[in-house]
């Protein structure tokens, strides 16, 4: 029994600190969705379904790779918001700092139907945003 509400009492800490990218805020560039390279068109609801399920995802893997010392928690702290762009051409998922506070995710979500790259993409995308003088981000191209 006691045992038990050590558990209970430690989950319940755990779940009141939260991850650390649940406080951002995510956004789309609407633009970079109506003028795509796909030549498609999305509607305000389809739209709104995308941010939704891309934000669950985006913070899912965010908050991972802060569990795994993969993205230091105190840099996702800092974060505000993101926006998402359909960026037509790119080869892979780009995460990158616009401003303090604020980051840009990149990839061809118009080519892609909407659909969101793999959460390893996603972190790996994220390494012009932790480590902007890495080789990541040194190489031209997207």
């Amino acid at each position: 029994m006691i045992g038990a509400v050590l558990f209970a009492s430690v989950l319940a800490s755990a779940a009141g600190q939260g991850g650390c990218a649940d406080h951002w805020a995510v956004v789309l560039n609407a633009e970079s969705f109506a003028s795509n390279g796909a030549g498609k068109s999305f509607g305000a609801a389809e739209l709104e379904a995308f941010r939704a399920k891309a934000e669950g995802q985006i913070k899912a893997a965010i908050n991972a790779a802060c569990q795994s010392g993969a993205v230091k928690s105190a840099a996702a702290r800092g974060i505000e918001r993101i926006s998402i762009s359909s960026a037509s051409g790119a080869s892979d998922p780009f995460i990158y700092s616009t401003a303090k506070g604020y980051l840009t995710f990149e990839w061809i979500f118009a080519e892609e139907d909407l659909a969101m790259p793999a959460e390893k993409d996603v972190i790996a995308g994220a390494a012009c945003w932790t480590n902007p003088d890495g080789p990541a981000c040194s190489s031209p191209g997207d």
